[in-house]
Formats: structure tokens, C-alpha cells, sequence
């Protein structure tokens, strides 16, 4: 047998090749659909096939329907001697007196059904239903090989997409930590106290400006990170933001139960991402101070991480968000390519009210992590 690339190749083959030389009137093998309702007819020979692969009147008959759909029903082969004295029979292109059926059996589920008829009462036998049986047997072999491949390819090709959405996580995460808006910023505000000359700020901010540096550029191909060690992170952090925007930002890291879980660990990139999308969004459209807490609960087998900002709402509704924000990947994407390329399962819930006797607003944002401590 040559190399057949399609299930419709097979069964042509199947019926041309083999079938074919059994001399039957006419022979049609049905496919059971994707929804495993209905038998398709797939490839015949005798009136059904005037010419090359075509088939007259395909018909759809539904598993448990007529000769064919018992048979796919049941798993069981049948021969009928006269279709009479049966009225579940259903007539295709001509009425025959005698069918023969038999199911194409993978695994031990029926995936197909080989049937023929023929004018005369009484035609088939015993013989014929073994060596259709055969028939069914071998191609069905040949339908599980394709069948297989076919899975192998699109495992290849999920696991290729996963290692795609994976890099671009990466990528972003990169892009997002290491920003050109961010290090502009943070050097800028560095430099305003080397031009005031007060050394112990501008070496202080150096300082943690470095550490942050080698902090991004070290986790850049970690999956997991230390939850004592994002809290290091996110202080070096709002420290500078804190130098950037001076009275204008306020915040509390509290680091909750740590000490009773000194090895919690959770998804990298996300924690910083989310922090750097509310302060962009939200402080520089404040219309004054912007206070944000920040606070760890840490079980065993999941970590809460909480984010609360408070800030003024600005006096005009036209207030835009600035082009760097629009330009940030939001934290909610990293959410979702995390959860699609790792089994974590990121959940996050949102809560945002204004106050009714001001002009202030309050947004929290939770982010319940697996602890990746015990995985």
C-alpha cells in the first residue's frame, strides 16, 4: 500500500482497492462525525460513484437510524437476507433486497460502518462478513496510524505556540521592567540632587537604582521568585517613584505572615507589572497626593498579593491617560499568557469606588498566586 495522507484517501483506497474486487453491486463507507451523531458517507463504489471520488447524494443517517446506524450503535456486523421484513431499512439510491453492514472498530469504539447491497434476496454470507471484517480491521489500523500523527503534529504545534506566547512574555516582561520611560525618569531624578549637590540622596538613589537593575536583569529567565525577594524589589521601586513624584505619591509595603513562610514563592513579572499600570493610570492624572499600600497573605498553598490605591480624582473628566501608559502591556495580559503557558491558574478581582463626601477614589486590586513552594 503507498503512502495515503488523508482519512478520505484511505477509505477511497479502501473501497477501490479491496471492496472493489468483491464484485458487489454497490458499497458505501460511512464516517461517524466529529459530534458522533451522525454516520457521513465517505467513498463508494457502483451507482453512488459515477466517476473519480465523487458520491451522488451523500446521505447522513443517524447513529441508531436504519441498518447502518444500528450496527454503529451496537458494534455489531449484521447481515440482512431481505430488507422487507425489515422497516427500519432506509433506501438510498435504489431499493435492494438483501444488506450486509459492518462497523470499522478503533480502540473498541465504532468510527465507521462498511455496507453494501444487493437486488437479490439471500446474497451475502458468512464469507463475505469475514472478509469485510478483515477489510474493516486493516484500514481501521491505517485510520489509527493517520489518526495519531495527526496528534503528534498539532502536540508539536501547541507546544510550539506555548513556547511562542512564553517568549513574548519574556519579551514584555523585559520591555516593561526595563523601559526606556522608566530609567529616563529615574535617572532624571537622580541627576536633580547630583545639580543640587546633595551626594548622600543622589549615591542613595544610585544605589537603588543599580539594585533594581540587576534585580530585572536576574529574574529575566526565572519562572518563580522568592515572595521576600518582590517585596525588596517593589521597595527599591516605589523608592524611586517616590524620588519622581515626590509629595505627590505615598506608600506602606507590609509584609504580612512572611516570616512564617520564608520559601513562598510565586509567578515572576506580574507583581511589578501590576504596580506600574495603577501608578501610571492613576497618579499622574491625581489631582494631588496618591497613597498606596501594599500588604502579602501567604498559606501554604497560596499567596494574596493586595494593592490598595487612594487618589484625588482630577477636577476635569477630560483627563487622558499618558502615552506611556497606552504603551504598557496591562498586567491582566500578563495574567492571562501566564495562565496559558503554566497550569497556574492567576486568579485577580478588581474593586474600584469613588467616596460619596469627596472627591477622592479607592481601587483594589487582589492577585491570588499559587505558592510555588510547594510545587
Amino acid at each position: 500500500m503507498t503512502a495515503l495522507e488523508t482519512e478520505d484517501e484511505i477509505l477511497w483506497d479502501m473501497v477501490n482497492n479491496c471492496i472493489s474486487i468483491l464484485g458487489f453491486e454497490d458499497a458505501v463507507v460511512y464516517l461517524v462525525d466529529e459530534k458522533k451523531v451522525y454516520l457521513e458517507q465517505k467513498a463508494a463504489i457502483g451507482p453512488k460513484n459515477p466517476r473519480g471520488k465523487e458520491i451522488i447524494n451523500a446521505l447522513k443517517i443517524k447513529i441508531g437510524e436504519g441498518i447502518t446506524g444500528q450496527v454503529a450503535a451496537t458494534g455489531l456486523p449484521i447481515i440482512i437476507e431481505d430488507t422487507r421484513n425489515h422497516p427500519s431499512y432506509i433506501q438510498d439510491d435504489a431499493f435492494r433486497l438483501s444488506e450486509i453492514a459492518v462497523p470499522i472498530l478503533l480502540e473498541g469504539k465504532v468510527i465507521g460502518v462498511i455496507d453494501s447491497e444487493n437486488s437479490q434476496a439471500n446474497y451475502f454470507t458468512n464469507q463475505h462478513l469475514k472478509i469485510l471484517l478483515a477489510v474493516a480491521s486493516i484500514y481501521a489500523g491505517r485510520i489509527a496510524h493517520l489518526r495519531a500523527l495527526k496528534t503528534i503534529k498539532e502536540t508539536e504545534f501547541e507546544r510550539w505556540k506555548i513556547q511562542q506566547k512564553a517568549s513574548r512574555l519574556q519579551m514584555e516582561a523585559l520591555s516593561s521592567q526595563l523601559s526606556p520611560h522608566f530609567v529616563f525618569n529615574s535617572l532624571n531624578a537622580i541627576q536633580h540632587y547630583i545639580l543640587l549637590e546633595d551626594k548622600r540622596k543622589s549615591l542613595r538613589f544610585l544605589s537603588v537604582f543599580g539594585k533594581l537593575l540587576r534585580y530585572f536583569m536576574s529574574q529575566i529567565h526565572e519562572e518563580s521568585v522568592n515572595v521576600s525577594q518582590e517585596l525588596q524589589m517593589l521597595d527599591w521601586y516605589l523608592q524611586l517613584q517616590k524620588l519622581r513624584y515626590e509629595t505627590k505619591l505615598s506608600y506602606a509595603i507590609s509584609e504580612g505572615n512572611l516570616k512564617d513562610h520564608l520559601n513562598a514563592k510565586i509567578p515572576a513579572i506580574i507583581v511589578q507589572s501590576l504596580l506600574e499600570n495603577l501608578l501610571e493610570e492613576h497618579i499622574s492624572q491625581s489631582n494631588g497626593n496618591s497613597e498606596i499600600e501594599i500588604s502579602f497573605h501567604i498559606s501554604p498553598t497560596e499567596v494574596k498579593f493586595n494593592v490598595l490605591i487612594n487618589y484625588l480624582l482630577p477636577e476635569s473628566n477630560s483627563t487622558n491617560p499618558s502615552s506611556y501608559f497606552k504603551s504598557l502591556t496591562p498586567w491582566e495580559e500578563f495574567v492571562k499568557l501566564l495562565n496559558e503557558i503554566r497550569p497556574f491558574e492567576i486568579k485577580s478581582q478588581v474593586f474600584e469606588k469613588s467616596a460619596p463626601d469627596s472627591n477622592s477614589s479607592l481601587k483594589s486590586v487582589q492577585l491570588i498566586f499559587p505558592n510555588l513552594a510547594t510545587a
